[in-house]
C-alpha cells in the first residue's frame, strides 16, 4: 500500500431515500438558471425529472432540459450540448441518470468556463481553469461518477476512451437517492453492479493504493458482495438498493483517488468500437484478468476473505482462488456476458484491440502489478474470447 499520498474530496453528499426532492434548495445556491442533463426516457418514465423540476420550481429556479445524452459520449456530443447550454446561460448544471448522463454534465460544465477544444485538456495540453457549479444525481448504482472529478468521453478521431480529470469537476452537491434506482431493469442493475464492484477492486488492489482508499474500497467490496444478487432479484427492496447505491459512490470515491487497473483499460475500446455497456465489458475479461495477475496480488486477493465468508485456515493461494471463484458464479448469476464474442469480437480483433491498450491506456496501465505488456494483453483478450 502507498503511504506517501493526499486526499481531497470537496463535494457534499446527502445521502437517503426522498432526498431528491431537496435539490432546489441546493442548486439555488449557485443561481437562478439550472441545466438538467438527463437521458430521453428513463429519468421521465421513473418520475424522477418531475421530483427535480417540481423542487426547482418551488426554489424560484428556471431550468431547461437536455435529454439527447447517448451512451459513451464523445467530444461532439459534448460540444452539442454546450451550445445548447450557452443559448440558455445556466449557472448551475444537474445531471440526472447514469455514468454517461453525469459525466456529460461534467464535460459541459468544464467545455463553457474553458476555452479551446476537450481533446486539448484531455489530451492534457491544456488545463482547466474553472467549471460551471454541478449537481449531480445517480441514477444507477455502478459509475459512482457523483464521488470524484473524472469525466469518461471517447475521442472519435482515434476511438480512445477514457477519463478527464479536473479539481473543477467534483461535483459541489451530489444527491444519492436510492428510491431513483428502485426501477432499473435487472440487467442494468446487475452489469451496474458490477462496474462498481469492479471499480472497488481495481483501486484496492492497484499500485495506487492508499489507506483512504483501502477504506473505502473494501467497504464497498463487502456491500456488493451481500447485497447484489438480492437487488437484482428483487429491485423493490430499498434496503438492498441503498447499499448499492452506498457501495457504487465508496468506490466511485475510490477510483477517484487511486484510480483503476488495466481491466478497464482493456473494456474502454469494446465501448468504443464494438459498442459495449461498459459494466457488461468488463464482466468477460474480468476473470481472465485477475488470473493473470493473481501472481502479483494473491496477498491482497486472500486479505478479502472475511467479506466472502472464506475458511480462514485456507492458504493465500487457495483464498485468491475462492475470491475469483465467487467472480465467476455471480456472472453466471446475474446472466452476464461471459466472452467478449458476445460484442462482435473475434479473434482477428485481438491484436488491434492490444495495440490499442498498449498506446493509448498507459495511465491504466502503470497502475496494475505486474506491469503488463502487449503480449499479456493479447494473452487476457484471447482468455476472454
Amino acid at each position: 500500500m502507498k503511504m506517501d499520498f493526499q486526499y481531497f474530496f470537496p463535494s457534499r453528499l446527502i445521502f437517503g431515500t426522498g432526498k431528491v426532492k431537496e435539490v432546489g434548495i441546493y442548486a439555488k445556491e449557485y443561481g437562478k438558471k439550472a441545466l438538467i442533463v438527463t437521458g430521453k426516457s428513463s429519468a421521465k418514465n421513473s418520475g424522477a425529472l418531475d421530483k427535480i423540476t417540481e423542487s426547482l420550481r418551488r426554489e424560484g429556479i428556471s431550468w431547461e432540459i437536455y435529454d439527447r445524452v447517448v451512451s459513451n459520449p464523445t467530444f461532439e456530443d459534448i460540444e452539442e450540448a454546450a451550445a445548447f447550454v450557452l443559448d440558455f446561460s445556466a449557472q448551475v448544471i444537474i445531471g440526472l441518470g447514469g455514468g454517461s448522463a453525469m459525466d456529460t454534465a461534467k464535460g459541459i460544465a468544464l467545455r463553457i468556463k474553458n476555452e479551446g477544444e476537450l481533446e486539448e485538456y484531455f489530451e492534457g495540453k491544456k488545463s482547466t481553469k474553472e467549471a460551471a457549479p454541478l449537481i449531480l444525481i445517480p441514477t444507477t448504482s455502478g459509475t459512482g461518477s457523483e464521488g470524484n472529478n473524472i469525466a469518461v468521453m471517447t475521442n472519435t478521431k482515434n476511438g480512445v476512451k477514457k477519463g478527464l480529470r479536473s479539481p473543477h469537476i467534483y461535483s459541489k452537491v451530489s444527491i444519492i437517492d436510492p428510491e431513483l434506482t428502485v426501477t432499473l431493469p435487472k440487467r442494468i442493475t446487475a452489469f451496474t453492479g458490477m462496474d462498481a464492484f469492479f471499480h472497488a477492486l481495481e483501486s484496492f488492489i492497484g499500485l495506487r493504493c492508499q489507506p483512504f482508499t483501502e477504506m473505502y474500497s473494501l467497504k464497498a467490496i463487502e456491500l456488493i458482495v451481500k447485497n447484489i444478487e438480492d437487488a437484482y432479484k428483487n429491485g423493490d427492496d430499498i434496503e438492498k438498493r441503498a447499499n448499492m447505491a452506498l457501495a457504487s459512490t465508496l468506490a466511485g470515491i475510490s477510483i477517484g483517488i487511486s484510480g483503476v487497473c488495466a481491466l478497464h483499460a482493456m473494456e474502454h475500446p469494446l465501448s468504443s468500437f464494438f459498442g459495449a455497456n461498459h459494466g457488461e465489458g468488463l464482466c468477460p475479461i474480468a476473470v481472465p484478468f485477475l488470473k493473470y495477475i493473481k501472481p502479483h496480488v494473491t496477498k491482497k486477493l486472500a486479505s478479502l476473505a472475511p467479506i466472502f465468508n472464506i475458511d480462514d485456515f485456507l492458504s493465500e493461494e487457495e483464498k485468491a482462488k475462492r475470491v475469483i471463484e465467487w467472480i465467476v458464479e455471480i456472472i453466471d448469476k446475474l446472466n452476464l456476458p461471459k466472452s467478449i464474442g458476445y460484442f462482435g469480437v473475434k479473434k482477428e480483433d485481438i491484436e488491434t484491440l492490444a495495440r490499442h491498450v498498449e498506446e493509448h491506456m498507459t495511465h491504466n496501465l502503470s497502475t496494475t502489478p505486474g506491469h503488463l505488456k502487449y503480449e499479456d494483453i493479447y494473452s487476457i483478450y484471447l482468455a476472454s474470447l
